[in-house]
């Protein structure tokens, strides 16, 4: 997918460059340590079908810099999705293409296997612990989205 900015052309790229970004940028943090997921967390909005997710990938995978304003970022997101009438399609097309890229697959597929690794010890632990009790419900969600997408 092609972006303009600025008068900037630039092809979507779902390269190492973009995980690295997208996990730099995106990770949730726990206990003040990065949990390397960001990339995850872009697939999830996108399969959760959140358009604000676009923007945020766009710049993740545009190549635009850190000079690129919001305000120029917002009009780059109407101008693809035509004022909102192809919001469906990009979503499809930004999910497709980042299943295409062996960086941002390895990266989810591998944190899927560690949820599903992990599961009967989350589920024996959340008998004695409310916070992994309440959590249980969102991770199999999680887990169940992946699976369904990839």
């Amino acid at each position: 997918m092609e972006i303009t900015i600025n008068g900037k052309m630039s092809e979507l790229k779902f390269n190492f460059k973009a995980l690295f970004k997208a996990n730099s940028e995106y990770s949730s943090v726990e206990n003040g340590v990065s949990q390397g997921n960001g990339a995850v967390l872009l697939f999830l909005r996108l399969i959760d079908n959140d358009v604000t997710v676009i923007p945020d990938i766009i710049k993740v995978a545009g190549n635009f810099g850190k000079a690129t304003n919001e305000d120029k970022l917002f009009e780059a997101v109407d101008e693809i999705t035509d004022g909102g009438e192809k919001i469906d399609e990009v979503l499809t097309e930004l999910k497709d293409e980042l299943k295409q890229s062996g960086f941002f697959m390895k990266t989810i597929t591998s944190y899927k296997n560690k949820i599903e690794d992990n599961l009967p010890v989350m589920e024996e632990k959340a008998k004695t612990d409310e916070t992994v009790t309440d959590n249980l419900p969102i991770i199999k969600a999680m887990l169940k989205s992946l699976n369904d997408n990839l």
